[in-house]
């Protein structure tokens, strides 16, 4: 493969697909995958982000509630559904892994 035809896939590449509230995991399970993915995962300088984390349930539907009102406080109403319809796929899924690079919140 040249390098051309693997830069048109980079450039081509999307990943859309239906989010949802089925996890084939445990929460535990999967807060343990994402832990154990960022602490193993190479990085520029071994910079691994400070601290993530991972919300379920209703802390999930909090955070995507306080996007949404943050959002339409900065967003022109007539310009708001595209970005309405973002968010309403975020908050459909069945959690939110957040990156930080502070340590406080």
């Amino acid at each position: 493969m040249s390098y051309r035809i693997l830069q048109q896939a980079a450039e081509t590449r999307r990943s859309v697909y239906t989010l949802n509230k089925q996890l084939p995991l445990s929460v535990a399970e999967t807060a343990q995958i994402v832990g154990h993915a960022v602490k193993h995962t190479p990085s520029a300088f071994n910079s691994q982000s400070t601290r993530v984390v991972v919300l379920f349930g209703a802390e999930h539907e909090k955070l995507w509630q306080f996007a949404e009102n943050a959002l339409r406080a900065i967003v022109p109403a007539d310009r708001f559904e595209p970005t309405a319809q973002k968010l309403a796929m975020f908050k459909a899924a069945a959690g939110t892994v957040l990156f930080l690079k502070t340590k406080t919140l």
